[in-house]
């Protein structure tokens, strides 16, 4: 069972003059590394520097796994004071959220599927040609973005997709079951992923491709109810515990 997280007596006994009017929710969904549930508790890479930016800058957070339509729920809901880890920064999201200064920058993203099914990509170099092909399907998750050009490609040529709603480790099941072909992936994120769904590495291939781009930033989304000086004190943490000099896009 998923157990609520509490920072504050951490943040209270650090910066005294916190007042429960700072408090908000911090949300996570299911996707190790990055940010998942490990024996009740709020786990993974990008949640551990999460937390060393609400200690630093001294914002009460109350920490709660929610699948991501659940916390676009949330952020959207009027009158909110919720922030939740590690999106992407998109021109529809800004119409509804506040975004922090970035807190990671992902490898660029790769196509993961399985020995089997590798031939069937042997005469692509591209993501556009991938797409283009209808014989191919793509699982994904519902609520994803895969950052500006990748989520472009995916309106403009609409390849075939299998999407689901549930733990993203139900992905790699279905490429080895042979229901997709592919999924696409940040090659930090295999591993664990392919683990997660209790399979073996050995049986999947990643496969780069020319046109996808550098990797997507991943910031802290807040709803407009998260006051602009709390936004000023995470982005004040941020910039003294994550090295902002990440390539350029």
């Amino acid at each position: 069972m998923k157990e609520t997280l509490i920072l504050a007596t951490i943040c209270l006994l650090l910066l005294p003059q916190t007042v429960l009017a700072d408090s908000l929710i911090l949300s996570y969904f299911e996707r190790p590394p990055y940010y998942y549930t490990d024996k009740g508790h709020a786990a993974g890479f990008l949640m551990e520097l999460t937390a060393d930016i609400l200690r630093e800058s001294g914002v009460v957070a109350e920490i709660k796994a929610l699948p991501p339509n659940r916390i676009l729920m949330e952020i959207k809901r009027p009158g909110s004071s919720h922030c939740s880890v590690g999106w992407f920064k998109k021109p529809e999201r800004e119409e509804y959220a506040k975004f922090s200064l970035p807190i990671y920058q992902n490898k660029p993203i790769v196509i993961l599927t399985t020995k089997k099914q590798r031939q069937r990509f042997a005469d692509y170099s591209t993501l556009h040609e991938v797409f283009s092909d209808r014989t191919l399907i793509m699982a994904t998750m519902s609520a994803f973005s895969y950052g500006d050009v990748i989520d472009q490609l995916l309106t403009d040529l609409r390849p075939q997709t299998h999407e689901i709603s549930s733990e993203q480790s139900i992905l790699p099941k279905l490429l080895l079951k042979g229901r997709v072909a592919y999924m696409l992936t940040a090659p930090e994120e295999i591993g664990m992923l392919v683990r997660s769904a209790g399979l073996n590495l050995s049986d999947f291939v990643s496969l780069p491709m020319s046109d996808i781009p550098a990797g997507n930033k991943r910031y802290l989304m807040c709803s407009k109810g998260v006051g602009d000086d709390i936004i000023d004190r995470l982005n004040r943490s941020i910039r003294i515990l994550v090295d902002q000099d990440f390539p350029a896009l």
